[in-house]
Formats: structure tokens, C-alpha cells, sequence
């Protein structure tokens, strides 16, 4: 298995690891914003570019260090899904909020193909586990994520876009009608050959709409689709 960093822009703590090898932790800061000449001080004192969130900051290091010793953890929440699915891999994109004594707020899956509940389940309760060192200025918010790749000496699954859902497109809108959904979810599946669905995941917009999501992912673990013949395939599409 490789763990791999994932080039998100905007606010982010983006991770680089070799499968065997040393870990190696490369923050992605914020863009620029205005800053007074106190405010530079207090970076310069502080010891280099923060992240910022709605009412606090912490420091893109301090994430690193908090984050990189839970990531071999995470990476065992692949493996141990593997003898079911043999194909499982994929990014995941955390969205945190840390409470002003250094614990999880929040975090929820706010990107994600990696397209099993189960897993991205076990990287957020390892992930909720994290103590940070307490933010300045009150609650901090940021993402972070990675990546894992299945083994070289397994068979990619067949890749299908949402142009592949065919008659399962109208299943989509009753599945977003009967689970209330008022946002963009993106969803993931392995589908075996024979058409039923392995595996199941998703990404949310936020913290709160994650019981939506697990009906989403109720709903499409039900369904049949299109045969992809003689191995599985992978779908993702929206649901909104």
C-alpha cells in the first residue's frame, strides 16, 4: 500500500509518505490575506504561517505533528477492509473544527473516493482522537487529508463517471427527495460483477449532515446496476 499526499488548494495540511520508508509532512497554508504590522510580529514570534479558522488559528506545523504520528493508524483502516474489498483505495479530505482546549469539535468526510462507509468511518475516529495544542483566538477550522493506493499487484476496478448510472439516474433524485437532502454529497461504490453493490461511501457539505449521508449510502447499497462483466467497477456521482 502507498500512502500519498493529496494537492488540495485552499486551506490544508497536505501529507507525503512512501509505502516502507521515513514520513514526510508538507503544510499547505492559507492564500494571503491583509495582516497588520502586529499581527506579522505575532507570526514571526509564533514561528511561521498559521491556519486560520473562523474565530482561532493554529499553526500549520502543529497540525502536522498532531496529525502524522494517527496516519499508519488510518492506513489500517484500509487493510483491514481489504479482504472484503480487494480493490480499496482512494483520498480522503477531512473538514475539522478544533475546540479552544486542543480536542475535536467535529470532523467529517468533505471529500472522499475511496468508496466504503466502513473505512472512512475508522480514519474519523481516529482522526476525533487527535489532541492539537489549543488554538489562539478562540475555535480553529482546517482540512487535511491523504491517500492510499490498493497494491500494484492488484487490478485497478473499471473506472464509471455518473454518466454511467443509467437507469438508476432517477433512483438518484428519489434518493435525494427521500433522504431530505439539501446539499451536494458526492458518492462512491464498488458495484461486483452481477451488478450489486459491494461497498458504499461519501462525502458530506458539513459536520451535521452526516445521518444524511448514511441513508444516501443505505439507499444505494440496495441497488443493482449495469453488469461490468468480469470484474468490479468503481462509480462515483453526486447526490443532491
Amino acid at each position: 500500500m502507498n500512502l500519498r499526499a493529496m494537492p488540495w488548494a485552499g486551506l490544508a495540511l497536505l501529507l507525503v509518505a512512501s509505502c516502507g520508508g521515513s514520513e514526510e509532512s508538507t503544510p499547505e497554508v492559507p492564500e494571503e490575506r491583509q495582516t497588520s504590522g502586529s499581527e506579522r510580529t505575532e507570526e514571526r514570534r509564533e514561528g511561521g504561517p498559521q491556519i486560520t479558522g473562523l474565530m482561532g488559528t493554529i499553526r500549520a506545523d502543529q497540525v502536522e505533528h498532531t496529525l502524522q504520528p494517527r496516519v499508519q493508524r488510518m492506513a489500517r483502516c484500509f487493510s483491514t477492509r481489504m479482504s472484503e474489498i480487494e480493490q480499496l483505495g482512494g483520498s480522503i479530505r477531512l473538514g475539522f473544527r478544533i475546540h479552544t482546549d486542543g480536542t475535536v469539535a467535529w470532523v467529517y468526510p468533505l471529500e472522499t473516493d475511496i468508496g466504503d462507509r466502513a473505512t472512512e468511518q475508522c480514519i474519523l475516529e481516529q482522526a476525533s482522537r487527535a489532541r492539537f495544542p489549543r488554538p489562539r483566538g478562540g475555535e480553529a477550522e482546517f482540512t487535511w487529508g491523504f491517500g492510499l493506493d490498493p497494491s500494484p499487484d492488484i487490478r485497478p476496478p473499471l473506472t464509471w463517471g455518473a454518466d454511467s448510472l443509467g437507469r438508476r439516474a432517477d433512483d438518484v433524485r428519489g434518493l435525494a427527495r427521500q433522504c431530505r437532502v439539501h446539499a451536494a454529497y458526492q458518492i462512491t461504490a464498488y458495484v461486483e460483477p452481477g451488478g450489486t453493490v459491494l461497498a458504499a461511501g461519501g462525502s458530506a457539505p458539513g459536520a451535521a449532515e452526516l445521518e444524511t449521508l448514511d441513508c444516501v449510502l443505505e439507499g444505494v447499497r440496495g441497488w443493482t446496476f449495469t453488469d461490468p462483466g468480469s470484474y468490479p467497477a468503481k462509480i462515483s456521482f453526486p447526490v443532491r
